[in-house]
C-alpha cells in the first residue's frame, strides 16, 4: 500500500525533460560526434602550434625582407596611417600595408628601400627599419598572438568534451556486443509534444525546426520505483500511448534510443 502511495506521488511530479543522452540514432551520433570532435581537435591544434610558435618567435631574432615603398594612405577607411610596401622574396607577400605612426609615415618616403621584420615561424609583420631608424609597428605586439591561441584551445576543448562522448557512445550501442540493447517495461506518467527551434531534444543535439515527441517512463520493478526515465518517439507512437499505459521498451543503452515501444498486453491503465 505504502508503495503504491509512492508511486502515485512520484507520478504527479513534474517530470524533468533533460538529459544527457539526446536519444538519436547511434549511427547518426558517431558521425555528428566525430565530425564535431574533428573541428574541435582541429582547434586544438592550431591553438597549441600557434602557441608554441609565438613563444619561439618571441625569443628568436626576426627575419629581415627587403621591400621598397610604394605608396603613403594617409586617408584609408579607418582613419589610420598606411605604408603600401612591395616585396620580392618567395614566401612573403608581394604586397603589405602596414598600419603606422606618424613618426614612420613621415620618416619614411615613396621608393625608400626598407627592411621589414617578420617572426622567423609565424611570420607576423611586426617592425620597419630604414634611414638608420628602427621602428616597432603599431599593434604588433605578441600578446594579441597568445591571446588567440589560448582562445583557440579553450574553444577546442569546449567543443571536444560532448561531441567526444557523444561518438564513443555511438560506437558503443553499434558495436558492443555484449550490451547491445536494453529492455523494460514501465508505466507512461507523462508525454510531451515540444516545438523545436534550436535543438532536438531541450538543451541537446541540434536539428531542424521540428516537433520533438517524448514519453516519461516509470519502471514496473519495485527495487526501482524512484527510477524515471525519458525516450524520444516518433509522432505514431506518440499518438497511440497515453498515460497510465504500460509499455515495453527496448532501446539502446547509452544513446538512448528507442528502438521499439510497445503496449504489455493486459497491462494496467489509469486515467
Amino acid at each position: 500500500m505504502r508503495q503504491k502511495q509512492e508511486a502515485s506521488a512520484l507520478e504527479n511530479e513534474p517530470v524533468s525533460w533533460w538529459s544527457w543522452r539526446p536519444g538519436i540514432k547511434p549511427r547518426n551520433a558517431c558521425i555528428i560526434g566525430g565530425l564535431l570532435s574533428f573541428v574541435a581537435l582541429l582547434l586544438l591544434c592550431i591553438g597549441l602550434f600557434t602557441l608554441i610558435f609565438g613563444i619561439e618567435d618571441s625569443v628568436s631574432q626576426p627575419l629581415q625582407v627587403p621591400g621598397v615603398v610604394t605608396h603613403h594612405i594617409a586617408n584609408s577607411g579607418d582613419g589610420q596611417l598606411r605604408l603600401r610596401i612591395r616585396v620580392h622574396t618567395i614566401g612573403f607577400p608581394t604586397e603589405v600595408i602596414p598600419v603606422v605612426s606618424e613618426i614612420e609615415f613621415h620618416d619614411i618616403h615613396d621608393s625608400n628601400t626598407i627592411l621589414l621584420g617578420y617572426s622567423p615561424n609565424l611570420h607576423i609583420l611586426y617592425a620597419l627599419e630604414g634611414n638608420d631608424q628602427h621602428y616597432i609597428l603599431p599593434n604588433s605586439g605578441s600578446l594579441g598572438i597568445f591571446v588567440g591561441a589560448v582562445a583557440l584551445l579553450l574553444l577546442g576543448i569546449v567543443l571536444l568534451l560532448y561531441p567526444a562522448v557523444l561518438a564513443y557512445w555511438g560506437w558503443r550501442d553499434l558495436y558492443d556486443r555484449k550490451v547491445s540493447r536494453c529492455e523494460i517495461t514501465g508505466k507512461v506518467i507523462s508525454l510531451r509534444a515540444a516545438v523545436q527551434t534550436r535543438a532536438g531534444r531541450p538543451g541537446l543535439t541540434p536539428r531542424p525546426t521540428r516537433t520533438w515527441f517524448g514519453v516519461a517512463l516509470r519502471f514496473i520493478d519495485a527495487s526501482a520505483l524512484e527510477q524515471v526515465m525519458t525516450y524520444a518517439i516518433s509522432e505514431e507512437v506518440y499518438k497511440s500511448l497515453r498515460r497510465g499505459d504500460v509499455v515495453h521498451i527496448t532501446y539502446s543503452p547509452n544513446l538512448h534510443y528507442a528502438y521499439v515501444v510497445e503496449p504489455v498486453e493486459g497491462g494496467e491503465h489509469v486515467e
